[in-house]
């Protein structure tokens, strides 16, 4: 065979037919392929190997197939070019069977953009809204693949980071909330596969002088410790104004980003309740911040019933009550609460259903309510249901399990009741309160926040 000049990075095939001893013209030069697929006569010159003697072939130009592409090997970001970056093999992840995030893991040629990539499955955000510089919660899952426990056999292990663009200035390198919240929301933890999602809880580096904005998320499983700007290697000439960065390329694991459509609102809703009455419903609910609020609206069944005025902008809340009296007994009601701001944007905040009841109705159980408002500052509400009249006995302990108030302590009749605790004397923090009357015990934990 004699290989001649070609294009598309192969070279066309020169192949001959006929007699054998035309293989000694192999040291011919044959200038390029006239016509492929037709065979000519070719004379070959005189083989430095035969003596003074001339041999004919027939020879075929065959026209060569460019190679296929190689198959891409490398899972990419897709959030903005800069400065986060997301830039070709930067950062990436070698599809490499050993665990990714979530239930798959593709290879793309070059990163997506704008948070397009179908398989950033990995990350569940339970938390609907989230509040500057508070704790919030998400879940991460973790899979393995047919090499992982090769991997972790030879005591290797698998690293999880996360960052959120707090500011929204384009990368994940800054601390917010007063130098207390770094964007690195999760520092190398070290994880196992499961089937099951893992809980995280993360300080949120949010902006407090903003209302609405969305969430810019990255989260990176890789196999060594990155630090807090191994979200991507700084790169000055693909992104000029990028300022930090230190790690790109791994050889397991995935990288995941994410879009969140209006993480933080402009109400942080602390608790929402319906409480049913004698012929009435009592909406209660508090909120734990307020930016730009113009009012709250209540939907009962699908219709608009009230408006209630909000604070316009509170950084401690405030507590509310709506009373529906245009109810009829035993009837189920479905009430929304949605916050309106400045500007006529709606959110949703909560749900809440409850069921009046009539004047002959009576209590039939013995029943300890939840606390409200709960988070509560300094004051909240505490109401139990008895069903014999008896000693009753109603404490509140510490989580050390100290008792720190006796609210009641005496006879009391069958029915309804309601009782006010003030904790304007102890620290922020989780309080349990206990209900005992006969044979009857229940306990229910409530939040103190100042």
């Amino acid at each position: 065979m004699i290989m001649g000049p070609g294009t598309n990075g192969c070279s066309d095939r020169i192949t001959y037919a006929g007699p054998d001893t035309a293989r000694e013209c192999d040291t011919a030069v044959v200038s390029a392929c006239l016509e492929p697929g037709v065979y000519w006569l070719y004379a070959c010159p005189k083989a430095s190997s035969v003596s003074f003697r001339e041999y004919f072939a027939y020879v075929r130009c065959v026209p060569c197939t460019p190679p296929e592409p190689p198959e891409p090997e490398f899972d990419m970001g897709d959030l903005a070019t800069c400065n986060y970056p997301t830039l070709v093999n930067n950062p990436a992840h070698k599809i490499s069977g050993i665990a990714w995030l979530g239930d798959a893991v593709t290879a793309e040629t070059s990163p997506y953009t704008n948070n397009q990539d179908p398989a950033d499955d990995g990350v569940d955000f339970i938390t609907v809204t989230w509040t500057p510089c508070r704790i919030q919660q998400l879940t991460v899952k973790i899979t393995a693949g047919e090499h992982y426990q090769a991997y972790a056999d030879s005591g290797n292990h698998l690293y999880l980071n996360a960052w959120k663009d707090g500011n929204l200035d384009g990368d994940f390198c800054d601390t917010l909330c007063r130098g207390v919240a770094p964007e690195w929301i999760i520092q190398d933890e070290i994880v196992v596969p499961s089937a099951e999602p893992q809980l995280f809880e993360v300080l949120d580096p949010g902006r407090e002088d903003t209302t609405h904005y969305d969430g810019i998320f990255r989260f990176r499983l890789t196999s060594r410790r990155v630090g807090a700007l191994g979200f991507g290697l700084i790169s000055p000439n693909s992104c000029g104004n990028m300022t930090c960065g230190t790690f790109d390329v791994d050889y397991l694991g995935e990288v995941e980003d994410y879009i969140v459509d209006d993480l933080q609102l402009a109400v942080e809703l602390g608790s929402f309740s319906a409480i049913a009455g004698d012929g009435s419903v009592t909406l209660r609910w508090n909120t734990l911040a307020e930016q730009n609020n113009d009012r709250f609206e209540i939907i009962r069944n699908g219709s608009l019933v009230a408006r209630v005025n909000g604070l316009g902008n509170s950084p401690s809340g405030h507590a509310y009550q709506w009373v529906d009296e245009n109810v009829e007994p035993s009837a189920v009601y479905n009430y929304s609460l949605y916050s309106v701001d400045l500007g006529g944007i709606r959110n949703m905040l909560a749900t809440a259903s409850a069921t009046p009841v009539s004047t002959s109705a009576t209590v039939t159980e013995y029943t300890l309510m939840q606390n409200y408002p709960n988070p509560f500052n300094p004051t909240t509400s505490i109401s139990f249901n008895l069903l014999e009249s008896g000693t009753t006995i109603l404490t509140v302990y510490n989580p050390m399990g100290q008792l720190v108030a006796t609210l009641v302590n005496g006879q009391l009749n069958a029915g309804s009741h309601t009782v006010t605790f003030d904790a304007a004397n102890l620290p922020s923090g989780v309080y349990l309160y206990r209900l005992e009357s006969g044979s009857y015990s229940a306990v229910k934990k409530m939040l103190l926040m100042k």
